[in-house]
């Protein structure tokens, strides 16, 4: 047995490898051959920043800290001081930059490790540690304005900052939230409606879409009302004169219970009910290329439950609004709809019309900080049903060679990468200079005025990027199985795409470098596409939705 107190040593092995010695959890030495680790040995709190020093033997230039979540593996660096065999860093949680935006770190387990700032994805970092003798001191927390903050460990010294929850103790659970659901059925027969618009956009994941489009239509005619919008975990920004509300809260569930006008792109709770003199919008969030809803039944893919409830979601809408005359008839049948549907197109697609789009695509720009004179071209694919870790929590199918594309493109091109919010995992090479994960951008329609080229697969987002009239290629290398086993189409991918449809990178690599070539190939195709997909195409759906909302009114 060691004797109490004894601390960590590391003696160096060869250039990157030491050997360790330190303590187990049940008191027992063990040695350790193992890459050249840093070890903690102090750390505080100190005016809502964590410091963390300690001892560190490898190589002392070109690291980075990485906080990688410990279940949607998403990376966030930091910057590391290393000299003398001493490392130091300070992370500030409540303060994170996300594209020129202030946010906290986000709900969970952050692993910390040091990377060389160029290496490629995970596979050489050095996990931070702690000295044995400090794991008493464990948790260190810090209470911060909207979460508790804590250091803790995890396999008796692998160090962890957790992000606590910004709900109440009163409002975490199942059992707590059906209190809540009982409190917004109390208010909803007991208050007035006041006039107040409640959004929700992803359920809260951002500030964004044909709701977002929606409130700027509100805010330009000046129409007096309050606006509350839906946020998760503290992870969105809104404009000055906007309320957040967290998603789940008390405040949250009695805002929808009590504003008069309610607009959502997602499904919403089974159990909200319209009441006399609330409207309730239902602007949805795409075009469907893939089955969808009841479209699912007979499939290993249909969620029975969610299908048995869709009559009873669709009568609490006042109106769903469809982007085109394809997609109508295909809501009416999928959510098996009892309400209107307004075919007013997307508001969200106005801004390709908008007369500040190109100011708006410069904010954009400055705000990812891209370099000047690089071509963008923005890989938006959506999620493969049978690549998951759990229920709704799905891989990354990451099939394009990300190496290869680097070293033919990276001259004089940049490429930003964007997963489906059902999507975990990092992405490799992201933060080097080609690749950008731009998956926590707030609109993904600010991506689209700046990119020049579209990579998509099956993604929804081809019939909105459609409406820009730039050229998109399908990096389809799953085509059949896709079409075939997981999901189904509405239509023939291959015969009506208005591009190329690719299976490899080289294809992939080959078609970006001639765009002009493509774009000239699939002119017929791509105005047939926008006749049959992009109409209504004016900037004015938004208007539409409004005008609908506002004479409905109860």
């Amino acid at each position: 047995m060691v004797p109490d107190g004894a601390l960590a040593s590391a003696h160096p092995v060869g250039e990157d490898r030491e050997v360790s010695v330190g303590v187990t959890a049940d008191g027992a030495l063990v040695l350790h051959d193992r890459v050249r680790q840093p070890v903690v040995d102090t750390l505080r709190w100190e005016d809502g920043r964590l410091h963390l020093s300690g001892a560190y033997t490898g190589p002392d230039r070109d690291r980075v800290l990485v906080l990688r979540h410990g279940e949607r593996f998403e990376e966030i660096r930091q910057s590391v001081t290393i000299d003398d065999g001493r490392f130091e860093a300070v992370i500030d949680p409540e303060h994170q930059d996300f594209f020129g935006a202030s946010l906290p770190l986000s709900r969970g387990r952050w692993y910390l490790s040091l990377r060389g700032a160029d290496r490629w994805d995970n596979s050489e970092d050095a996990p931070v540690k702690l000295r044995p003798d400090l794991i008493a001191a464990l948790p260190a927390v810090h209470e911060g304005v909207h979460k508790t903050y804590s250091v803790d460990r995890r396999f008796h010294d692998r160090i962890f900052l957790a992000a606590g929850s910004v709900l109440d103790s009163s409002e975490l659970g199942p059992y707590r939230q059906r209190v809540l659901r009982d409190e917004y059925l109390a208010a909803r027969e007991r208050d007035p409606l006041r006039e107040a618009v409640f959004y929700s956009s992803f359920e809260g994941k951002q500030f964004s879409d044909s709701p977002r489009a929606v409130y700027e239509e509100l805010v330009r005619r000046g129409v007096d009302v309050e606006h509350i919008w839906t946020i998760r975990d503290r992870q969105v920004v809104l404009p000055q004169r906007v309320t957040a509300v967290e998603y789940g809260s008390r405040e949250w569930a009695l805002a929808m219970a009590r504003s008069r006008y309610v607009v959502n792109n997602v499904k919403m709770e089974d159990w909200l009910l319209r009441r006399e003199g609330q409207m309730v919008v239902q602007t949805w969030h795409g075009t469907p290329l893939k089955r969808i809803g009841a479209d699912l039944l007979g499939t290993p893919k249909a969620n029975r439950a969610y299908i048995a409830s869709l009559p009873h979601r669709s009568r609490q809408w006042d109106f769903l609004v469809s982007p085109n005359t394809f997609t109508t008839p295909i809501m009416r049948d999928a959510f098996l709809c009892e309400s209107e549907i307004l075919e007013s197109g997307y508001p969200r697609n106005d801004v390709f019309h908008a007369p500040d789009r190109e100011a708006r695509a410069e904010r954009t720009r400055e705000a990812l900080g891209l370099p000047k004179g690089r071509k963008v071209v923005l890989y938006a694919p959506t999620w493969r049903d049978d690549q998951r870790y759990a229920s709704q929590r799905f891989k990354l199918d990451l099939q394009i060679d990300l190496p290869s594309l680097r070293e033919e493109l990276a001259d004089d091109h940049v490429l930003l990468f964007r997963k489906h919010p059902k999507v975990l995992d990092s992405i490799p090479g992201a933060g080097q200079g080609f690749v950008w994960d731009v998956t926590k951008y707030p609109d993904i329609a600010d991506l689209y005025l700046i990119a020049d080229v579209l990579v998509t697969d099956y993604s929804s987002a081809l019939f909105d990027f459609a409406h820009s009239g730039k050229p998109m290629l399908f990096y389809t290398y799953d085509l059949e199985h896709y079409r075939d086993t997981l999901r189904g189409f509405y239509f023939d991918l291959g015969e009506r795409a208005p591009g190329p449809l690719l299976k490899t990178s080289g294809e992939l690599i080959k078609a970006i470098r001639d765009l002009d070539t493509v774009a000239e190939q699939y002119q017929e195709r791509y105005e047939e596409f926008v006749r049959d997909f992009c109409d209504p195409s004016d900037g004015r759906a938004a208007e539409r939705v409004v005008d609908r909302m506002l004479n409905g009114r109860g």
